[in-house]
């Protein structure tokens, strides 16, 4: 489930966490534990932001409950449009094993402490467009129009939503602004896979975890962690009027991390890792860091192919790769 990008933030994150105490002999076998219970919590993520639907669908069932119990029950609260609390897609969710099972594991629930959440959710929800108008629609609702729907309410009700993000923050001190947006991609893609009458035990794909995106991960952190100081001198000479110590903390790790990548894999695309590391660059350090890490990077790069440092697969012109 995992991209490679959201691999490399989490292996930044600890890298600028764990570096400056770097040397030879650290111990890197707790660090490996922290990363991979980082990628871990990734998953329990992606797993309980899923289960919320059938939570604000039942919480939606509770309001309709209430109006009809009423002594005096308005026509609307008489007759309630159920389209949404019937959303077959949501029936799915409820139903699917593999989702219960793995929230029962990991003990993901909205309980008393996320009720406010839910109750938020629903609130935001019931006046946005998307859900007027797929309430209002006087036809009966097909398997797409309710997968259609569910995927525009992973998309709207979550990411930006400052409460909700407080409340994950307090949940889990793994869960970040970070990995829910990612998260929610995901889930948006695996909403696209479910067809009508799909079987209860049906595996779902965003929950697939990959030895590969293990691997790569533990590989890169530790290659960047155990050759920190070595790759930190070797970029020194490339800095062009800066000194060293100048340089911002977080551009120092990514150009670390980003020639510990080039050296380590050699099936990537030196234009793969250069580029990713810029990107991150824009995020996550100052607003021209990515200038710097750029020139900085290329350069160690093409040394390092020239020195023989760095070794790759299909050598294309200047020291590049073509695409694998």
């Amino acid at each position: 489930m995992i991209s490679r990008r959201l691999l490399r933030i989490k292996t930044l994150k600890l890298l600028y966490g764990h570096a400056p105490s770097a040397s030879a002999s650290i111990v890197i076998e707790p660090i490996e534990k922290e990363l991979q219970t980082s990628i871990q919590k990734l998953y329990d993520l992606f797993h309980f932001i899923l289960s919320s639907a059938t939570h604000v669908a039942d919480y939606a069932e509770e309001r309709i409950n209430i109006g009809m119990q009423k002594f005096r029950p308005t026509d609307k609260e008489a007759h309630p449009n159920r389209r949404f609390v019937e959303n077959a897609l949501i029936g799915l969710l409820r139903r699917n094993r593999p989702l219960a099972q793995y929230c029962k594991k990991h003990s993901l629930s909205w309980t008393r402490d996320t009720t406010k959440s839910i109750r938020d959710i629903y609130t935001n929800m019931i006046e946005r467009d998307y859900y007027k108008t797929y309430m209002a629609n006087p036809e009966k609702a097909s398997f797409y129009d309710d997968r259609l729907f569910l995927q525009r309410f992973f998309r709207y009700e979550f990411e930006g939503n400052e409460p909700l993000e407080t409340m994950l923050e307090e949940q889990s001190m793994w869960w970040c602004t970070d990995d829910l947006g990612y998260v929610l991609g995901v889930i948006i893609r695996t909403l696209a896979e479910f067809k009508p009458e799909q079987p209860d035990d049906t595996p779902l794909s965003g929950a697939q975890r990959s030895r590969v995106e293990k691997d790569f991960a533990r590989r890169l952190l530790r290659r960047s962690l155990t050759h920190y100081q070595e790759y930190w001198n070797m970029a020194v000479p490339f800095l062009k009027n800066w000194e060293a110590d100048r340089v911002a903390t977080m551009d120092m790790m990514l150009i670390v991390q980003g020639f510990a990548e080039a050296v380590e894999f050699p099936e990537m695309p030196v234009r793969v890792t250069l580029n990713e590391h810029v990107e991150l660059a824009k995020y996550y350090s100052t607003h021209n860091s990515y200038i710097f890490v750029n020139g900085v990077l290329d350069r160690m790069i093409k040394q390092g192919l020239a020195d023989g440092l760095i070794v790759k697969k299909g050598i294309a012109r200047g020291g590049y790769l073509k695409p694998a």
